[in-house]
């Protein structure tokens, strides 16, 4: 191809200037001959040369400050590179298209460079782990207007595909962006047509009709089918002017939007901006004062965000007060009619991660039942659907080939979301994946844990009519569910699945109050591995499983039963050595040493205290010839027990004939 001619007209530096123009005349490949201000690596290693060949821009960063309050390129470097230690700015700036990674070799994208200060190059964060991504701190060229319907543009060539991001973030832009992705979805997706009907609006929504005049209601429905918005946000402690039995008929004849805190005034106004008139806020719509309009409300959470036809996400504020409609954006250098300058987003894993929203728990399931999502995050706007996961800055994420538990929820509530539109059977494994990823995440109110995962439980059983869902867990695959463990962190590059002694352990805690059965993954707090994704061969058989009502069956009260035949030992659990880890050893006497071969059972996870030795009992609940996977029980007073871990035998071998088959009960 040949060099790409252009016409700089943007307010550039000299240095900035000559750094593009060089760029487009190179067609943004190497070369064997550079002009002034350019330095090869060279064929020698030196700690600069992943950074590959250089443009020698400002000789400090004093000198790229000063040059920042007049070049609009100077500024977008200035304010990405000064968030960074002090340590990061030694030496000149060098700007760098043609660094490599040892995970894809050479950068191949054309339009995207690194900044970095030459003393410095080797402290430099890359940010993400994943294979292909960006390092922080790059930068790119990118298209001031996004492709035009039908365009096509080799994937490399990223300058001319990639749309730059809106500096400011108004109602048109934000109307036009997501009436974009919404076409696209409705007419290239078909997993997601089928979710664009009308459906019934919630007990209560905000009627936003007058809002521009300052004023909205809380308008109770009569059962018709509407378009409506939901709101997914963090509460951050207490909101001012919730809904309450004192002022819910005052506000069904009106209020004033001043009275709402930010987010809500911003939903609102997101809302008119897409065209909708009505929208469900929690804190609004449900009495927050009436248990039973709340249990009530909780209920049909199912119903109100599956219904929805637009969930507004709010990712990045942590507390109803800030407002999430950012006025001022990350910064674009215009250089020509066509192009521009601006930051490389963060990869999408990195940002869903660190973002407060998606630490919260009941924000779970709430988009995992939307059928689509229209998230804010503090410097972009995204767009979720069934089949995609769009980026304004272009990019889009399917969430296939990627172990991140971010990409892992992406795949999962697509193939929840798909299987629940088509009628499809969801197999069990489903649910456990879904409950790994819930378990990481946090609540303000201990006792919210069961009832907000009631509508995902709704979601999958609409797969499976006649399954039995009891306190988190199915009466169908009760064997399967009771089989978990405090999530152990996997070492990178370690091909076994498997505790071994020196693993780190996630740390579990008890709840301020009882809300399950010690069988249930609910009655704790902590991130939780399901060991029955990775293992078959139940050795145990289900009796009888008895919660008293349904309503304890759903929510997840104290009381419940499970009756199991399996064998059973008693056994004598020795802590970890040393307080650095928490991976025990099982010994059929307190006599025999943790270390005796052909006896001990060599890894043991207590949930709770894992420093304390004492008598247990250990019930086999599936086996293999090389493995084995235990329930750690402790009995009661009344002959009963409740669990207080699990436990592993891997290539162990295990007297079975210490165990004796027995019925039991586990409460």
């Amino acid at each position: 191809m040949s060099p790409v001619p252009i016409a700089i007209t943007g307010s550039l530096c000299e240095l900035c200037h000559q750094f593009i123009d060089n760029l487009f005349s190179f067609d943004f490949t190497r070369q064997a001959v550079y002009p002034a201000r350019w330095l090869p690596v060279g064929s020698q290693w030196t700690p600069e040369k992943p950074w590959g060949d250089a443009f020698r821009h400002h000789e400090t960063f004093g000198d790229l400050t000063n040059s920042a309050k007049m070049c609009e390129l100077c500024n977008v470097l200035y304010v990405d590179l000064a968030s960074l230690n002090k340590a990061l700015h030694q030496g000149w700036l060098g700007l760098y298209p043609f660094w490599s990674s040892g995970h894809i070799g050479d950068n191949k994208l054309k339009g995207h460079f690194r900044a970095g200060f030459r003393d410095s190059l080797q402290n430099m964060p890359w940010g993400s782990n994943k294979i292909g991504s960006i390092p922080l701190h790059s930068f790119r060229i990118c298209r001031r207007e996004p492709l035009r319907k039908g365009e096509e543009v080799p994937w490399l060539d990223a300058y001319r595909r990639l749309p730059a991001v809106s500096t400011t973030l108004t109602p048109s832009h934000i109307s036009r962006v997501a009436a974009k992705w919404r076409q696209e979805c409705t007419e290239a997706h078909p997993n997601c047509v089928k979710s664009d009907l009308h459906n019934t609006l919630p007990t209560r929504v905000v009627d936003i009709s007058d809002s521009e005049t300052g004023r909205i209601r809380i308008y109770e429905s009569k059962g018709e089918k509407m378009l409506y918005a939901t709101l997914s946000h963090c509460w951050g402690g207490i909101i001012p002017s919730v809904t309450t039995m004192a002022n819910l008929k005052i506000r069904t004849n009106g209020m004033d939007i001043d009275e709402l805190p930010q987010n809500f005034k911003d939903a609102i106004e997101v809302t008119r901006a897409i065209g909708l008139r009505y929208l469900w806020i929690d804190a609004l719509c449900i009495i927050q004062d009436s248990k039973l309009d709340w249990d009530q409300e909780a209920g049909r959470m199912y119903s109100v965000y599956a219904g929805a036809s637009i969930v507004i996400s709010v990712l990045d504020s942590a507390g109803s007060t800030n407002g999430f409609l950012t006025p001022n954006r990350a910064p674009l250098s215009l250089i020509s009619d066509e192009y521009a300058v601006q930051k490389v987003y963060p990869d999408i894993n990195e940002c869903l991660t660190e973002c407060p929203l998606n630490g919260r728990g009941w924000c779970m399931q709430e988009r995992l039942l939307a059928k689509r999502v229209l998230h804010f995050g503090k410097e972009q706007m995204f767009w979720e659907c069934l089949t995609d996961f769009k980026c304004e800055d272009g990019k889009n994420y399917t969430g296939e080939s990627d172990g991140h538990f971010v990409a892992k929820f992406m795949k999962i509530r697509k193939q929840i979301g798909v299987c629940a539109a088509q009628g499809i059977e969801l197999d069990w494994k489903a649910w456990y994946q879904l409950l790994e990823e819930y378990t990481t995440r946090k609540f303000t109110i201990s006792t919210d844990k069961l009832p907000a995962v009631v509508g995902a439980a709704a979601l999958f059983k609409s797969t499976k009519p006649t399954a039995t869902y009891i306190a988190g867990l199915w009466r169908e695959d009760i064997a399967r569910g009771l089989l978990w463990c405090a999530h152990y962190y996997h070492a990178p590059g370690r091909k076994v699945w498997g505790i071994s002694t020196t693993d780190e352990i996630s740390e579990l805690s008890k709840p301020p109050t009882k809300r399950a059965p010690s069988w249930s993954w609910a009655a704790l707090d902590g991130a939780l591995d399901f060991w029955a994704l990775r293992i078959g061969g139940f050795a145990v058989e289900v009796l009888d499983v008895a919660i008293e009502a349904e309503k304890e069956a759903i929510y997840g009260y104290p009381d419940g039963i499970i009756k199991l035949r399996g064998r059973l030992a008693q056994m004598f659990y020795h802590p970890p050595q040393d307080n650095k880890h928490d991976v025990g050893v099982l010994t059929f006497e307190p006599t025999d040493s943790p270390n005796f071969h052909s006896g001990p059972i060599n890894s043991c996870v207590m949930d709770l205290d894992r420093r304390s030795p004492r008598l247990c009992w250990a019930l086999v609940m599936t086996e293999s010839p090389n493995d084995k996977y235990l329930l750690v029980l402790h009995m009661r007073k009344d002959g009963s027990y409740r669990r207080v871990g699990m436990s592993t035998a891997h290539w162990r071998e295990v007297d079975l004939s210490r165990f004796k088959t027995q019925e039991i009960h586990i409460t």
